[in-house]
């Protein structure tokens, strides 16, 4: 067999995303552990998450019918939230999780960020969290980044868990929400663009939050492969690369032909089992400085596949990379991305360009935010002033069944100017504003003023320099905002 296929068998291979799939099963579902509301809201303060919590979180381990990476049956796994105290018809909210050290360490075994996810359960939504396919109870290699795969193991568990709610007479509102960070965030931004792409009459996004996540595969991430500069998490880089390889079988025969030979005796005991990410890039990075004095990435890989993924646009490996861009599409529902320019792992310029072609291709409510405030955060730290920001912009969305809905006005915007500002501030361009409201980025509600016309003057002097979200409420919803002072 020859090393890396000819272009036409490459072309031959290439698969879109896939039709919808029928709809699947929970095949076992276990409680797992009950999280009391003075036990989760002492958690978040903990690590200054200012976010309050409105129940318990009772959490189930769910195995479900899905389709594997081979399109194959597989049976997969992840956690069910629900709140301890149900009333009403509950939203439903998507957590995707961030890259973990292997296919255990995952939401069902109580691991990974799954924490994170009963925020929003103790919110009063019905969170599942996927361990994603390739981890858990899911056979095969994690194929890492794929977008297509990341997206159709959430929603067969989607299916097999609305089912399963439906059954146990727990009612569903019809809303979907998605968040997730870092791998996370990239998996989030893939499951909202399968639905509105593939499946639209099936669900429909409410909203989404993916924060600090690798958008762009083909692009800022790839650029990691060539740079000259220190990047401390080359394990990345192999990790995409053998997940291209679970899904194009015959991408490469071995690694051997990928990598250097200084790097496959670690490489490969990682490549056969699925877990170890974390002592694999520790043991790249002190290979690399050993052998070439710093971290440099593109070190690790042979010089065939350098000037392939540089030269050879049409080649299989530099497609299936585009493949997995969820950056060049327009959202139709909002969507909040979050990220701090001194991200160490995933460069901010994912967020960056994404943001800028969503708004060129249509998007209507896509926005993305710095909530660094200034400080030089890394992509661990960066979480919590993202959570801060994202998790009330998010709930702002959920519709109240007990109350009037405030609908969010997707297809309206005021023109607030000059923006940034000194200070003062105009808006207008609307009918008629009732009440407006001005939050910082840890979602803290800093102005609230009565307004009796269409035409707004704010003297907002007394705020501190940052990124400000302004909600603008009318008889017919409510028009959201971003304004930065300085």
């Amino acid at each position: 067999m020859t090393f890396l296929k000819s272009i036409v068998l490459s072309l031959c291979l290439i698969v879109g995303w896939s039709q919808e799939a029928k709809s699947q099963k929970i095949l076992t579902i276990d409680l797992e552990s009950t999280v009391a509301q003075s036990s989760g809201q002492l958690l978040l303060l903990t690590f200054g998450i200012n976010v309050i919590l409105d129940n318990g979180v009772d959490v189930y381990r769910v195995t479900y019918e899905a389709t594997g990476s081979d399109m194959l049956p597989d049976t997969a796994s992840g956690l069910l939230m629900l709140p301890d105290d149900i009333e009403g018809a509950l939203p439903l909210l998507v957590y995707q999780h961030g890259t973990t050290d292997g296919r255990d360490d995952v939401p069902s075994n109580l691991q990974a960020d799954f924490a994170l996810a009963t925020i929003f359960a103790g919110k009063g939504m019905a969170v599942l969290a996927p361990d994603y396919l390739g981890m858990g109870t899911s056979r095969g290699f994690h194929p890492y980044v794929h977008a297509e795969t990341e997206a159709t193991a959430a929603v067969d568990m989607m299916d097999a868990s609305l089912e399963w709610m439906s059954e146990n007479d727990i009612a569903w509102n019809e809303q979907v929400f998605i968040t997730g960070y870092s791998q996370g965030g990239h998996a989030a931004m893939a499951l909202h663009k399968y639905i509105e792409e593939v499946i639209p009459d099936r669900y429909q996004v409410a909203a989404s939050l993916p924060m600090s996540g690798p958008y762009s595969i083909s692009g800022v991430m790839k650029d990691l492969a060539f740079t000259d500069e220190p990047y401390n998490f080359p394990a990345y880089l192999v990790y995409s690369t053998r997940a291209i390889q679970e899904i194009y079988p015959s991408l490469y025969d071995d690694e051997s032909q990928i990598f250097k030979e200084p790097f496959l005796p670690v490489i490969e005991p990682f490549i056969s089992t699925g877990s170890g990410l974390g002592l694999m890039n520790q043991t790249i990075v002190q290979t690399l400085i050993t052998e070439f004095g710093a971290p440099i990435p593109k070190q690790i890989f042979k010089d065939s596949i350098l000037n392939i993924l540089e030269n050879e646009d049409d080649h299989l490996f530099n497609v299936a990379l585009r493949e997995s861009d969820v950056f060049d599409w327009a959202p139709v529902s909002p969507v909040l991305m979050l990220y701090c320019p001194t991200d160490d792992q995933v460069p901010f310029r994912n967020s960056i360009i994404a943001d800028s072609v969503m708004n060129l291709r249509g998007a209507v409510n896509t926005t993305a935010m710095d909530v660094s405030d200034g400080r030089e955060l890394d992509h661990a730290d960066c979480a919590i002033p993202a959570l801060n920001v994202g998790v009330p912009w998010l709930l702002s969305f959920i519709k109240d069944t007990t109350t009037p809905t405030i609908a969010v006005l997707e297809n309206q915007s005021a023109r607030i100017y000059p923006n940034p500002t000194s200070g003062l501030v105009f808006i207008d361009g609307l009918e008629k504003v009732d009440l407006l409201e001005v939050y910082d980025i840890s979602g803290k509600r800093v102005m609230r003023q009565v307004i009796n016309n269409s035409s707004i003057q704010l003297d907002l002097q007394s705020l501190s320099d940052g990124m400000y979200l302004t909600h603008l409420y009318s008889e017919a919803g409510v028009i959201i905002e971003k304004l930065m002072i300085q």
